[in-house]
């Protein structure tokens, strides 16, 4: 159950803040020096929260039948 709102929580957030997550995980890098630049792509947050939301889904249906 707990880790479906995880799940759910950071879709949601990959879903609406896509260029904040852009953002930190540019910053990360930065911080651990690796040189490398992620491209900021919406499509490419959008589908991932989707995914994350699916995931999410499956957790919590799975949690309430076991």
């Amino acid at each position: 159950m707990i880790r479906s709102i995880i799940f759910l929580i950071a879709s949601l957030t990959i879903i609406i803040f896509p260029k904040k997550v852009n953002r930190f995980q540019n910053y990360i890098l930065e911080k651990i020096h690796i040189k490398y630049k992620i491209k900021y792509e919406k499509n490419k947050y959008h589908n991932t929260g989707i995914i994350f939301i699916s995931i999410s889904i499956i957790l919590f249906v799975f949690s309430i039948i076991n």
